[in-house]
């Protein structure tokens, strides 16, 4: 079961909505392929790391990442993931701090991404797709 991939596509056409100019949204059959800006991540590359964050499409390391960020202090953030209402933010440095520099160059470097835009950008999603892996407010296991 491909849950992160479902989730991705909502989260993705939920952002490309927000960017989007405030006119009628073509349908999806009119939509052009979206190419990213240079140095910024594609959607596919988005939802090819993604994935590899949270461990393939069923987001089995789920409890690893909260954990991780946990971990750095961060339980406040992460448990307003998780539990309904606003979600708080975290930051790129932060993202930086849970994930290592060297993962988050590693990351990018793979798709010739600039390293500061994705931390940038998995700051502003991993939030959303914690909050949507947890719809009933728990998860599963919590190590």
């Amino acid at each position: 079961m491909d849950i992160l991939g479902e989730i991705l596509k909502q989260v993705l056409a939920g952002a490309a909505e927000q960017q989007a100019p405030q006119q009628r949204a073509p349908t999806p059959q009119q939509r052009p392929p979206q190419a990213a800006p240079p140095g910024m991540p594609s959607p596919d590359d988005l939802a090819d790391i993604f994935k590899q964050i949270f461990g393939g499409g069923s987001a089995e390391k789920l409890p690893e990442v909260v954990k991780q960020f946990e971990e750095k202090g961060m339980r406040d953030q992460v448990d307003s993931w998780v539990r309904p209402g606003p979600n708080k933010p975290v930051d790129r440095r932060q993202i930086e701090d849970v994930f290592g520099t060297r993962e988050i160059d590693e990351l990018a470097r793979k798709r010739n991404i600039d390293r500061e835009q994705l931390a940038e950008v998995l700051s502003r999603y991993i939030p959303k797709i914690i909050d949507e892996l947890t719809p009933s407010g728990q998860m599963q296991a919590r190590r």
